[in-house]
């Protein structure tokens, strides 16, 4: 036999079943070309080259990783298709007299003219849109753009190593089934069907209980730091309930639908129930994949899009006064002489405050329990989200910020304002010896605290006067990490342009800080905020979330689009004789388009349906996510989200339409 025989009839074959390869090499080459630009962006010498770079290479880096897990995953799976479409090619072969060793060369040189096509073009197209896609990301965190060509080396060898190990290994998955199966199995092996699957009571409980505790876990946890470590929990169980509930509930909702005579002995109905009903394992595990991925592109885009379009409101949110000066451990003795100085430096640098607010504060770490404060808080307890943050303030300065003129009669007396969960009592205790009485609720404190972005709970207790402060502060732990932590704030609004306020910064933080005059007061140590100063570093970060986030959202959208291509492809193909036998013996074409419709259509938007549902129970841990981000305003999340879903559906509706045709030329056709 010739030399040249095996990778001429390989090349033969892709040609012949171009139709599944086009659909699969592309995959693989967008695959690739996205790997490569990922990857490349993480070692690029630019993202060295601005603030907050740092930290957008470690988010390239994870986008790096997630890529390359979902390649090896999603390629394994994809290139399952194509083998199930040729076992009966395969098993021709083998009755014609070709021994598997033989087919095994075959589709060696299959693999490698995939592997080939694959990388050379991948890379190609991945050098040719890479810097595109730096211009996009160098555009949303604001940073000038720079031109020149980047080739990275390293990125290139990395590339061809992950996608050869993994043509590697969907060669051997092949090797494998065709070694196991018969010749007889492999010419049967497109046509076999499921049994008639069982719903099986376990998998439904199981499903439920998956689906209700993750839905259970996303609307309690209240911490956001319990958010994080709950949130990975709440995704897998989902997922897991999601396989489980496709693969039981569906199947008892078609039996129920087979024992409806009424329903079930329509032309249209018939064959979508007795076909969906024998092959629901199949299309249970592809159902639950577009309904999973569905779910990851409308929380990762509706996200990534709203940090951004909101970036404003995080600035101001996270800097409630463009200058926010915090001298630590103050003295209280010492805070009028150390305000005088601050004026002074002011005036120097002919500074008009506005917005200005100067106070003092003393915050205490605690563990909560009803409206009983105790002094053992720890890490547990703030990620767990039993900690509270007790902030005490005079009545003087609550009374310098509000403009109002409260009283309080007593030393026990004091006021009472709660950033996050009310305390109903009218009591408030601290430790086992302090007793409080709350006069008031406050319900509006208009402070310029960056206390109010934290989700954590801040209680601020007003309270008489320095002495009654001093009171509760004595009883404090005196250890450095959860003892008192006192500090003078001295924050204000500038009216000056983005350069201006950035010069001011660095004159204020130089003069008070850095390298203070000889009479300065300030001997203690302290920090001077910017909301212009760190503009840069919310660029790079919401920035590269939402570059990040259009990224994957592509990866996975594209994932989507090809699950549902391939599953009404190879369903198609399945279809084939049975619609030609209900031709046949007299349903007429119309009637099998409308049976084709009333499948598609049915099945298609399941997964959709089961998708938003999922968002909709994510909403609020997610909400608590990015409040750590500062992002606040959930209106505006909301309406974003809403319009993801509805970009999305209409998305998915032109896909629907795109492989409704795709089933029906197939199904139409003659054998």
């Amino acid at each position: 036999m010739s030399k040249a025989f095996y990778p001429k009839l390989a090349w033969q074959n892709i040609r012949k079943n171009s139709q599944t390869y086009a659909s699969y090499m592309i995959t693989c080459i967008l695959t690739v070309a996205m790997f490569y630009i990922m990857s490349a962006l993480t070692v690029a010498p630019e993202m060295d080259q601005f603030y907050g770079g740092s930290q957008l290479k470690i988010f390239l880096v994870y986008g790096q990783w997630i890529i390359g897990i979902f390649a090896f995953i999603f390629l394994f799976y994809t290139h399952s298709f194509i083998v199930k479409r040729r076992k009966k090619e395969f098993g021709l072969y083998n009755i014609l007299g070709m021994e598997k060793k033989h087919i095994a060369i075959v589709m060696l040189y299959e693999t490698v003219y995939c592997a080939l096509i694959s990388l050379v073009i991948g890379i190609g197209l991945g050098l040719a849109l890479y810097k595109a896609a730096q211009l996009l990301l160098l555009k949303l965190v604001h940073i000038p753009v720079q031109m020149g060509f980047y080739m990275s080396g390293s990125t290139i060898k990395n590339t061809l190593v992950l996608f050869g190990i993994i043509f590697l290994l969907t060669f051997l998955n092949t090797l494998r089934q065709l070694h196991l199966s018969s010749p007889i199995e492999l010419l049967r092996g497109g046509q076999i069907g499921e049994k008639e699957p069982k719903a099986r009571i376990l998998l439904v409980l199981l499903g439920g209980i998956c689906l209700g505790g993750g839905y259970y876990i996303s609307i309690t946890a209240t911490s956001p730091l319990e958010a994080i470590g709950l949130f990975f929990v709440a995704v897998i169980m989902v997922i897991v309930g999601t396989y489980c509930l496709f693969t039981s509930i569906t199947i008892a909702v078609l039996k129920m639908l087979r024992k409806n005579k009424k329903y079930y002995y329509n032309p249209k109905h018939f064959t979508f129930v007795s076909g969906m009903l024998y092959r629901m394992k199949q299309n249970a595990v592809g159902l639950a994949n577009i309904c999973i991925l569905s779910t990851m592109v409308l929380v990762m885009l509706s996200t990534s899009i709203m940090l951004y379009v909101s970036m404003a409101d995080l600035i101001r949110t996270r800097y409630p006064r463009n200058m926010m000066i915090e001298i630590f451990q103050v003295p209280h003795e010492n805070v009028p002489e150390i305000e005088t100085y601050i004026d002074h430096v002011i005036d120097e640098n002919h500074l008009q405050p506005m917005n200005l607010q100067r106070f003092s504060q003393t915050s205490l770490m605690t563990r909560r329990d009803g409206n009983q404060f105790y002094f053992d808080a720890d890490d547990s307890f703030y990620i767990s989200g039993q900690s509270a943050v007790v902030v005490l303030m005079t009545l003087e300065d609550y009374n310098d910020i509000t403009g109002e003129s409260k009283n309080l009669e007593n030393p026990q007396d004091v006021l009472l304002y709660s950033t996050h969960t009310p305390l109903p009592e009218d009591t408030l205790k601290l430790g086992d010896q302090i007793t409080l009485n709350i006069v008031d609720h406050i319900k509006d404190f208009n402070i310029a605290d960056t206390n109010m972005v934290y989700s954590v709970d801040y209680y601020y207790v007003i309270v008489k006067d320095i002495d009654a402060l001093n009171q509760i502060t004595d009883m404090a732990p005196q250890n450095e990490q959860y003892g008192a932590s006192s500090e003078y704030c001295y924050y204000f609004d500038l009216d000056m342009d983005e350069d201006a306020q950035k010069e001011v910064y660095d004159d204020l933080n130089r003069m008070l800080l850095t390298e203070p005059a000889a009479d300065s007061p300030i001997t203690q140590s302290g920090h001077i905020d910017s909301s212009e100063a760190s503009r840069e570093s919310f660029y790079a970060l919401y920035g590269g979330l939402l570059f990040i986030g259009i990224f994957l959202g592509s990866l996975f959208l594209m994932a989507t689009v090809l699950i549902i291509y391939y599953k009404q492809l190879t369903e198609g193909y399945e279809d084939q004789a049975r619609f030609e036998i209900m031709q046949n013996v007299g349903m007429s074409k119309r009637e099998v388009k409308k049976a084709i419709h009333s499948q598609v259509l049915s099945v298609f938007y399941l997964p959709l349906g089961l998708a938003c549902v999922h968002t909709a129970f994510a909403f609020p841990i997610v909400s608590r996510l990015l409040a750590m981000l500062n992002m606040t305003n959930t209106t505006l999340f909301i309406i974003g989200l809403a319009g993801t879903i509805v970009v999305f559906a209409i998305f998915y509706t032109i896909i629907y339409g795109m492989t409704a045709k795709v089933y029906l030329k197939i199904v139409s056709a003659k054998k």
